[in-house]
């Protein structure tokens, strides 16, 4: 797999360095958003078979990969200022957003408050259900949530060789597009000489944090443009998910649901066919009306 990007560094708002990439292609821009923990590289298998259409820029977000990762400074305001200040240094007036998990969030959350710069929103596994309230997955407080796994946040290996190793060993099926990411993925050195993940425990529980008492419906009230949901079918409460995406369905201009069989949280891996299949079928099918 080859994939080539011009790599930027810029600052957002607030002065968090943001790292972008500039994957080339013509026609209507095509930002492509990582989910929590990830990072730009994730979406290489798939950026290939849209270069031919759009123009794509994926960027890191704050808290990972080679962006910043200031103490503070993650609520979904701020990141829509950044994914702004993205199209703004490439000079993209309006995009596409596609989004896994995180950053289905991240995109909704753009769409529903930046209505004019916003083309379309592919929500992969994100934004697909509350986490809490009237049919939410959860029925405890954020404290009691986060206790259960806080300690498993921050995880630590021996060095670079000891974090790749336990990946190949442990995240199945291993395969080709998950073997680049680990590759690709740059991990961080902790103070004591341990190896651990770029996004830091800290602030992914503060991300979490407000993601947890989020209601996404009221967001897709604001949203105009076309939105593609894509619940897994493997990674449970596909009950909910079908029922919260009826609910967003009537309060949407133009909406379509897709389960592709077989699928799992980070489809991108394991489906990256059908899942690259199934986008482009959407923005077929987008009826000029809503364009």
């Amino acid at each position: 797999m080859n994939i080539k990007a011009d790599k930027y560094e810029f600052t957002s708002h607030d002065g968090t360095k943001i790292a972008a990439y500039d994957h080339g292609g013509s026609g209507e821009a095509l930002i492509f958003l990582h989910y929590l923990g990830g990072s730009a590289p994730l979406w290489h298998p798939v950026i290939q078979h849209f270069l031919d259409k759009y123009r794509v820029v994926t960027y890191d977000m704050r808290g990972h990969g080679l962006s910043g990762q200031p103490d503070d400074g993650y609520t979904f305001e701020d990141t829509a200022k950044d994914l702004e200040a993205v199209m703004d240094f490439f000079s993209i007036k309006s995009a596409h957003l596609v989004g896994s998990s995180y950053g289905c969030m991240v995109g909704a959350y753009f769409a529903s408050t930046r209505i004019d710069r916003v083309l379309s929103l592919v929500n992969s596994e994100g934004a697909l259900v509350n986490n809490t309230g009237d049919d939410g997955l959860y029925d405890e407080s954020f404290e009691e949530h986060i206790a259960k796994f806080r300690d498993q946040l921050d995880p630590e290996y021996d060095s670079v060789e000891a974090y790749k190793e336990y990946y190949k060993e442990n995240w199945k099926p291993w395969n080709e597009a998950r073997a680049y990411f680990v590759e690709h993925y740059v991990p961080r050195m902790k103070e004591n000489g341990k190896v651990g993940p770029r996004t830091t425990g800290s602030t992914m529980e503060k991300i979490i944090a407000e993601i947890y008492y989020t209601n996404f419906l009221t967001w897709y009230e604001k949203v105009k443009c076309p939105v593609l949901f894509l619940p897994a079918e493997t990674e449970g409460n596909l009950d909910k998910k079908e029922r919260f995406i009826e609910k967003a369905s009537k309060v949407l201009p133009f909406c379509r649901k897709v389960i592709i069989p077989g699928t799992t949280h980070l489809m991108m891996y394991d489906h990256e066919k059908e899942l690259i299949q199934t986008i482009k079928e959407f923005y077929a099918d987008i009826p000029v009306s809503v364009k």
